[in-house]
């Protein structure tokens, strides 16, 4: 272990506790999407008041802070997303969300608050290190088209140029394990919104309308049979509808249903493909059932692409704090992560860190549920995994 190992464990355990509170502080206040106005500023004044250059996007709600390193090297980015869903929380913590209907039920407060530790670790050490460190605070993570395309059009990964690029988590496991993979670890999402209409009528006469619901549960039924017979089983893909609506009362027959999906997989041309053949489904079974309808589609976020080396050291740094039988091999999941722009543009890495307590929720409460609750432990483990990457990175990152 080095002397500047020794400096960065030293400086995240004397500010763990003000990290912790600075999270909860966060999670009392969360904003959706679009509107993290109050997440911005405080990141902003945060950051200036360690003395680093600090910079706010004009189109949206990112912010970036530059740690110049006392001697020369390459530009490391790490990444954190800083918005909340519109969710209403369960937990009932002294520290749960004030804002009706609006809940930090992803861990971004999480992200958000290791980052900004991390930023007081690095800037306490400035003098002992290598090259720059940006920090990059995204917003909008949760809803296409999200920030991180924003904050790299503002030049927000430029001036200084930055070499890799590196982000966490949170992930329902248990607390001090992390996991990570090479290549694809999220997938690329789309979205599609269907709308079907029909005729209305009487419930009584059905034969005098036609049903855009009965139509409705045969084009469910036909797209579920359609990726299994459309797709390669040995390819990976998955297509579910979230949303559903249509009618007004029990003995109407309406003339409209809405459906909405999402379609997923690890390879983005696989998206393309099964949103041509998806189209040819809802066009063959409406016509057959006399509707008609019209398809709007968003080809979403692209896959999440970890490069090798960048993965590799993240596993070689992440050794010494959880112990290397806690770096699990990730499973690729299909969730949608904008981060993959910032990989599109330089080499860097993705990996979960474990927020889960086993003690007390034996059955791991997912992502999105309102009883979400990370354990707070983990943000030390965070803090000095992504220090390290950063300090380290102009020593290790090139070998």
């Amino acid at each position: 272990m080095t002397k500047l190992d020794v400096l960065i464990s030293e400086a995240v355990e004397r500010v763990e506790q003000d990290v912790v509170n600075l999270r909860r502080d966060l999670h009392m206040h969360p904003e959706v999407s679009g509107k993290e106005e109050r997440t911005s500023a405080l990141v902003a004044d945060y950051l200036a008041g360690l003395g680093l250059e600090v910079k706010r996007c004009r189109n949206n709600y990112g912010v970036r802070g530059v740690l110049r390193g006392g001697r020369p090297g390459p530009t490391v980015a790490l990444r954190a997303d800083m918005d909340a869903l519109p969710l209403t929380e369960e937990t009932g913590l002294p520290w749960a969300s004030k804002t009706p209907g609006v809940m930090h039920a992803c861990g971004h407060d999480v992200h958000t608050a290791i980052l900004l530790g991390v930023a007081s670790v690095l800037s306490s050490l400035a003098g002992e290190l290598e090259g720059n460190t940006t920090f990059l605070f995204q917003p909008s993570e949760e809803f296409f088209p999200g920030g991180a395309l924003g904050m790299i059009e503002e030049g927000m990964i430029e001036n200084p140029a930055v070499e890799a690029v590196f982000s966490l988590h949170t992930q329902p496991a248990p607390v001090g394990c992390i996991s990570i993979v090479e290549g694809p670890i999220i997938g690329s999402v789309s979205t599609f919104s269907l709308r079907i209409f029909g005729k209305g009528g009487h419930f009584s006469s059905p034969h005098m309308a036609v049903d855009p619901i009965v139509t409705a549960a045969h084009v469910i039924t036909a797209l579920d049979s359609m990726m299994t017979r459309r797709l390669d089983p040995l390819d990976s893909a998955v297509l579910t509808f979230g949303m559903i609506q249509g009618g007004t009362r029990d003995n109407i027959i309406g003339d409209m249903v809405v459906l909405r999906g999402n379609i997923g997989s690890l390879d983005e041309s696989i998206c393309r493909v099964l949103m041509e053949e998806l189209e040819k489904v809802v066009q063959g079974v409406t016509q057959a059932m006399g509707a008609r309808y019209k398809l709007k589609y968003i080809h979403g976020y692209p896959t999440t692409r970890n490069d090798p080396r960048a993965t590799d050291l993240v596993r070689r740094i992440a050794g010494p704090i959880v112990g290397p039988e806690n770096i699990l091999v990730s499973k690729p999941t299909l969730g949608g992560e904008d981060f993959a722009y910032f990989l599109q543009k330089v080499p860097g890495a993705m990996f979960f860190l474990g927020t889960q307590n086993p003690d007390l929720e034996p059955v791991p409460v997912v992502n999105h549920d309102p009883r979400f609750n990370p354990d707070e432990r983990a943000i030390p483990i965070g803090m000095k995994i992504l220090a390290h990457l950063a300090a380290r990175y102009a020593r290790e990152g090139r070998e």
